[in-house]
């Protein structure tokens, strides 16, 4: 098992700001300040220290993808790069067709794709350090779609493609495929000490510790800063408000505090009740209960006048009222069913109701008692009593109608219904609602409960509205809110505790009991005014706790014990030796003479970590001394002591590896990534001509399989493949096949198009062929003695220059002249006219060249 497995399966059960440490160790490398500060966050946050807002890193539980990390499954290598949208001004319709064996170079200037190219193979692929962001064309109508491209692979003899896009998940193969650029090589080097090589895996250890050593400073700063704690003075009464606040911590509920807080009505008590106490200290027990029972004759009859009140007014009687007014209703409402049946054509509207029913009633009392009446009501014949004249047919018949009606039970329910509801509402309009013949018990009563008398004042004025509303009409208001009665309550709790005492205090002693009840009343009423004038400092201390606490929580996991436990396993388990072997042996290949660099290894801190040091040499600090040249070459070891000590057999891809470096370092690296490549794909961008001589005769000299491209930009898109490499590079056969395709072009311009354009054209076909001279001269005749951008002179080959004759030097001569002629960059007079070829020259012109070559390579050997 790999170290990164161990780490994979160790920081599972691990906190979240762990994770999130090792899960950028492995995205970025080395972290930064600003990484810590994230991290330091999320673990406040893991906390409940802080709350996610704004733009923040994922606090949720950590998902760590460790694709491509882990063991290598498969033989994994990079065929082509296709149908890239959205990245850069890269055009879309170009396909990059890598060899699958040995070197391939990715040739291009500044501006001409490479580097978008390359920033895909980071994001799809896997490389140490921050991935560059990829940008849209700002050229194309809508340049924010999403970056894309298919990337054809070759696993373990199998094709794959896979579409990417720049949020993609993380595929396996793809991940297989390592990346090295200028960013990368600073992670596997550190120049902040000892220059330390840190082998994927250990380097997120390495990580984790200097996040937890960050976190536990954090820590320790805060909890340092006062911790913001209030000054609160204790309390010494002993009363359990006291020892509430004696214990007050993280735990403690905030709304007990808010419990404990003085309530207005015990503020209100504190100065009668001390003022009670004092009197009671001046009292016999006879006395005190002589007082208290004075106090009962004010306050009983009180209550009664409230509880008697409340039963005509209060919320039950008007439930009541509203029931008797329902039922008169019902009532009454059957009852003129049944006269509009009975009494058609008489004019209901005076003889029906309650009051002339009052008055029939009267009549018949009056008729009946009258002693010649025989009979109720009058019928047709008899004389009326009260009118005194003679009942008609018509009248009779009426009279019994209705007599009839009132008769039926209908009317008498109607009527008696009727009754009910005005007798309740007189006698809520006769209660006198005055409190006027109470004051003392009023007075009383509030010596006992502060802020009773007026709760019960304003209890009345609301009865009064109440008694104003019900008596005012038939129709009945509806009452929005119930009635505030709580102080009946309160008045039978006084009259309760007055009964009590009057019961208790009998002798001395029971007067001293009493008293030291009330004072420790007292008392609970002063500490829970003290928790009122001081809640807010009370409740920011119980917060300050539970954040101490929380900080201590976050402090508890920076304990490193657990890292280095780890470090030690996969240090005994034999995972260091290979590595420590590849790298020295990498670091002889690249002949590292000025100085001797020793791998060391150290716990320290929690990590186990590769140290490099110069031996026998005061200074510690190799990247102090060190070239950049040097360091490139040390990152570039560390990167293949990795590939070689986890047996990786899959494509390496190499971004520009020699930016900037000197002469010497660029044939190490060149030399190096050469030799590499006979043994897995290796691809190299570079923008370099002279690094990418470098590696074309690195694999000339060790017989590497070997290939090219080129790439190009237009005035609008970048990314345009040629496959070949670019002209500078190019020996004199491929620059003679070049001039044979652009001869293609000559002729059809010479058919179809103006003598004036064929004429320029000529002109820079002239110039590459006076180039193409040049680099016969350099390659063929001279054998590459001296070769341009090379520093050497290769002495050893000056044994085959013994052939070259006064003919040879007459036909380069010659041949250069011609061209120095035909080429852009010589100006002619305008009378002697401007000299250009025919078809045919050209085509006999190019043929020298090639007769030369041959005659060279066959018969000299010149190969």
């Amino acid at each position: 098992m790999t170290p990164i497995e161990q780490i994979q399966a160790w920081i599972q059960d691990k906190p979240n700001w762990w994770k999130h440490s090792i899960k950028l160790a492995l995205d970025h490398g080395e972290l930064e300040q600003k990484d810590l500060a994230d991290i330091y966050k999320m673990a406040r946050i893991e906390h409940k220290l802080e709350s996610v807002t704004g733009i923040t890193p994922p606090y949720t539980d950590q998902q760590i993808d460790f694709t491509g990390h882990t063991s290598e499954q498969e033989e994994v290598k990079l065929l082509s790069l296709s149908n890239v949208t959205g990245v850069g001004s890269l055009i879309a319709d170009q396909t990059l067709n890598l060899s699958q064996e040995g070197l391939f170079i990715v040739y291009g200037d500044n501006g001409a794709g490479k580097s978008s190219y390359s920033s895909i193979m980071k994001h799809a692929c896997l490389t140490r350090g921050t991935f560059p962001q990829i940008l849209g064309n700002v050229f194309e109508p809508s340049p924010h779609s999403l970056p894309s491209a298919t990337l054809s692979l070759l696993v373990n003899g199998r094709n794959e493609q896979h579409h990417w896009t720049s949020n993609s998940s993380s595929i396996q193969s793809l991940k297989a495929i390592r990346v090295f650029d200028t960013e990368s090589s600073h992670h596997y080097v550190n120049k902040e000490d000892v220059l330390g090589f840190k082998p994927s895996g250990l380097n997120l250890l390495t990580e984790l510790t200097k996040t937890i050593s960050y976190v536990r400073d954090a820590v320790d700063k805060d909890l340092k800063s006062g911790q913001g704690l209030v000054q609160i003075r204790p309390l010494q009464s002993g009363t359990y408000v006291s020892q509430f606040l004696a214990n007050i911590s993280s735990n403690t509920k905030e709304d007990d505090v808010h419990a404990l807080k003085a309530t207005a009505e015990e503020l209100a008590y504190i100065e009668p009740l001390r003022q009670e106490i004092a009197k009671d200290k001046l009292q016999t027990p006879e006395s005190l209960r002589t007082n208290l029972n004075q106090q009962l004759l004010t306050v009983e009859p009180l209550q009664r006048f409230m509880l008697n009140t409340l039963r005509y007014l209060g919320d039950k009687a008007f439930d009541r009222l509203k029931e008797l007014q329902k039922d008169y209703i019902t009532k009454q409402r059957a009852a003129d069913q049944i006269m509009q049946a009975t009494l058609k054509g008489l004019p209901l509207e005076s003889v029906t109701g309650i009051n002339w029913q009052n008055l029939w009633r009267a009549a018949r009392t009056f008729i009946e008692s009258e002693p010649n009446s025989n009979h109720f009501p009058p019928i047709e014949g008899d004389y009326c009593p009260l009118c005194l004249q003679e009942i008609s047919e018509s009248s009779g018949e009426r009279l019994g109608l209705l007599n009839k009606f009132l008769a039926d039970n209908a009317a008498k329910d109607a009527a008696a219904a009727y009754n009910d509801f005005n007798n309740a509402l007189r006698m809520i309009s006769s209660q006198t609602l005055s409190l006027e013949d109470y004051k003392a018990g009023l007075e009383d009563a509030n010596k006992l409960k502060p802020g009773i008398k007026d709760r019960i004042t304003s209890l009345f004025e609301e009865l009064k509205v109440r008694q104003k509303l019900f008596t005012t009409s038939l129709e009945l208001p509806d009452i929005q809110s119930s009635l505030d009665v709580s102080s009946t309550t309160d008045i039978a709790a006084l009259i309760q505790h007055l009964n009590e005492q009057i019961a208790q205090v009998k002798t001395n002693q029971d007067l001293t009991n009493l008293i030291n009840k009330k004072e420790a009343l007292l008392q609970e009423f002063i500490d829970k005014k003290y928790i009122l004038e001081n809640s807010d400092p009370i409740l920011q201390n119980i917060r300050q706790y539970r954040i101490v606490d929380k900080l201590s929580e976050i402090k508890r996991e920076c304990n490193t014990r657990r890292v280095s436990d780890l470090s030690s396993t996969i240090y005994q388990q034999g995972v260091i030796e290979p590595i420590t072997e590849a790298f020295s042996n990498e670091l002889k290949q690249f002949g590292f003479t000025r100085f001797s660099v020793n791998v060391q290894t150290r716990n320290s801190g929690g990590h186990q970590q590769f140290k490099l040091s110069i031996a026998n040499s005061g200074e510690p600090i190799v990247a102090k001394v060190a070239s950049e040249g040097e360091q490139r070459c040390i990152a570039i070891a560390a990167f293949l002591a990795e590939m070689k000590a986890d047996k990786r057999l899959s494509a390496i891809v190499f971004d520009d590896p020699v930016n900037s470096l000197s002469h010497q370092w660029s044939s190490k690296v060149a030399a190096r990534l050469v030799k590499e490549s006979l043994s897995r794909q290796v691809i190299v961008f570079t923008h370099d001509i002279v690094f990418f001589k470098l590696l074309l005769e690195q694999a000339e000299i060790h017989n590497a399989l070997h290939s090219s491209l080129t790439l190009e930009r237009s005035r609008q898109y970048s990314g345009i493949v040629r496959d070949s490499a670019p002209w500078e590079a190019l020996t004199t056969s491929k620059r003679i096949k070049r001039l044979n395709t652009k001869l293609r072009d000559l002729r059809k311009t010479y058919l179809e198009d103006t003598e004036t354009v064929f004429r320029q054209e000529t002109q820079g076909f002239y110039g590459l062929l006076r180039e193409a001279w040049e680099r016969l001269v350099e390659e063929k005749l001279l054998n590459k003695v001296v070769n341009r951008f090379e520093r050497g002179v290769y002495t050893q080959r000056l044994s085959r220059l013994v052939d070259i004759s006064a003919a040879d030097i007459s036909v380069v001569d010659n041949a250069m002249s011609k061209c120095s002629t035909y080429f852009t960059g010589h100006d002619s007079a305008p009378a002697m006219g401007t000299p250009y070829p025919t078809i045919e020259e050209i085509e006999s012109d190019l043929k020298a060249i090639q007769d030369f070559l041959d005659e060279l390579q066959q018969n000299r050997k010149r190969t």
